[in-house]
């Protein structure tokens, strides 16, 4: 590629990205304060207790003082407690499940226990003994004729 077409192609590359640029200068017209000048001109409304967060306040004191003044004393009966002990689940139901989770949980650990320090037996048995007596001595290659004076076929019973 020639110096020409590189300076061409970083110049290309470089020209949308500087135009996308917005510059912003420290001060502009849209910037301006004049409307903290002219405050001659402005109104305010009148502060005092007739305002609405004053209304909500003591609506909300009133609403506080009626409720604690009317509520039911905690010997009594009430919609609340009535509602918790018709749709919930009564505490005796929850011990029977959580005892037959945990006889769950120790049977589960139990099982992976068992696999996990389960072992290989330590000889390997053929499920066609009778096989390593029938090999074809014409597939044995040039001097790769196994020993196999030692290897016996093990009964059932034998370890």
């Amino acid at each position: 590629m020639s110096l020409a077409k590189a300076a061409l192609f970083v110049a290309r590359r470089q020209g949308p990205y500087l135009s996308r640029i917005q510059r912003r200068s420290v001060s502009s017209l849209s910037d301006s304060h004049d409307e903290h000048h002219g405050s001659e001109n402005v109104s305010y409304p009148k502060e005092g207790f007739s305002s609405a967060g004053w209304t909500y306040t003591i609506i909300a004191t009133l609403g506080i003082i009626g409720f604690y003044k009317f509520a039911p004393s905690p010997d009594e009966d009430n919609y609340v407690t009535r509602y918790i002990s018709y749709y919930f689940t009564p505490s005796s139901s929850w011990a029977s499940t959580n005892d037959r989770h945990l006889e769950l949980t120790t049977s589960l650990r139990e099982a992976v226990q068992i696999s996990q320090t389960g072992q290989r037996p330590h000889i390997h048995r053929y499920r066609y003994p009778h096989s390593l007596e029938v090999a074809s001595p014409f597939s044995v290659p040039v001097g790769g004729d196994p020993d196999v004076s030692r290897v016996r076929v093990k009964g059932t019973n034998e370890f």
